[in-house]
């Protein structure tokens, strides 16, 4: 979609009986031109009849973090307990963040629910996402607040070694906070969330998401077991294989451990699971349909950070545009591949074409 086609369906979004002249007053353009990008639009099938009446199911809301995420490079061998020559590099990010920014990426319309304060981070932050065309009516500027950090560092293969987080802002991303976009939510084609946020905030999301398909990000071992009671309201869940053990109690050594795991969250409700085996690639299962192993794409490693970040942004297009399981997680291994091999959290020339090309050069 155009950018000023997401312009034009943002402002009927917002009022659905906005005047065409409007349209074009707001934006600085004909009323022709915008008559044009209706039909286009129309045509799309984001806007079904006459009267504006959007089509649903089209865009991804995502409810996370937004971080900004400093990164460590050494140059040599890591040293621990000592001063180690390298690079800092300051990039946005954040799991949610960079799932709604990977999504946007992809083409699709993508809305980020999430907070920031009012301080240099903060202003990067907003602009970047908002820069990569993502929605961010309702991302949140808090004042007096402090912008969450990631700080990482890579190790001389490209493996984050240690890592330490500063995100106590997200404890003001409340249901209250998020009653201002229950509309939004509840009309969305698939909501993201990712385990950073409160249990109080987890919650409400659950409780309010209507029938909307939600795919969960666990984050880390430490916040996976907040879903532990929510796994019935999980449409799409994917952890890696540690997180995936803490949830279920099964030891996964192999793939047939990874089976029982997946017939275990089916148990519990859980539709879909795509289940991070590390170098042997992804398992996953449906919910009374397939299942398997798609094996791990070959490349080379410059930053581990935001690769499953952008395997969920696949996930997510794909369901939004009617793709089968197994094709959905090769796709997905796709996104996270590229974004493997840059040393930016977010690819910043990730697109569904690259991601393609790159499926038929490993295929």
């Amino acid at each position: 979609m155009a950018n000023r086609e997401k312009q034009i369906l943002q402002l009927i979004r917002r009022d659905p009986f906005i005047q065409q002249q409007e349209i074009a007053d707001i934006l600085g353009i004909s009323r022709s031109c915008v008559a044009g990008h209706i039909m286009n639009l129309s045509k799309k099938g984001y806007i079904k009849g006459k009267g504006y009446i959007l089509s649903e199911n089209r865009y991804a809301v995502t409810v996370g973090a937004a971080n900004m995420d400093v990164t460590s490079y050494v140059f040599s061998k890591l040293i621990y307990e000592d001063s180690n020559p390298g690079k800092n590099k300051s990039t946005a990010g954040g799991v949610g963040r960079n799932i709604a920014h990977n999504i946007a990426l992809l083409g699709l319309e993508s809305y980020l629910i999430s907070v920031v304060g009012d301080d240099f981070y903060g202003k990067t932050l907003f602009e970047q996402t908002k820069l990569a065309g993502v929605y961010t009516d309702y991302f949140h500027k808090l004042s007096g607040e402090s912008t969450s950090t990631y700080h990482s560092l890579i190790d001389e293969h490209g493996e984050m070694r240690v890592a330490v987080n500063d995100m106590s802002i997200l404890e003001k991303l409340t249901p209250a906070l998020l009653s201002q976009s229950k509309a939004l939510i509840q009309h969305a084609g698939v909501l993201i969330i990712d385990c950073n946020l409160t249990e109080d905030t987890l919650e409400w999301l659950f409780n309010h998401a209507g029938n909307i398909p939600i795919f969960v990000d666990t984050v880390s071992t430490f916040k996976a077991p907040k879903i532990r009671h929510w796994l019935s309201h999980i449409h799409t869940l994917k952890p890696n294989r540690l997180e995936a053990e803490i949830l279920s109690g099964i030891k996964i050594t192999t793939l047939a451990d990874a089976a029982d795991t997946a017939s275990w969250f089916h148990q519990q409700g859980v539709q879909r699971l795509a289940l991070s085996m590390g170098t042997e690639g992804v398992y996953y299962s449906e919910m009374g349909g397939v299942s398997g192993c798609s094996p791990a794409i070959p490349i080379n490693i410059i930053n581990a950070n935001g690769a499953g970040d952008a395997m969920m942004a696949g996930l997510a297009y794909c369901w939004l545009e009617n793709m089968t399981l197994e094709k959905s997680i090769r796709f997905a291994q796709g996104c996270s591949a590229l974004t493997l091999s840059s040393e930016f959290t977010n690819h910043p020339n990730l697109s569904c074409s690259r991601v393609n090309k790159l499926l038929e050069l490993r295929s």
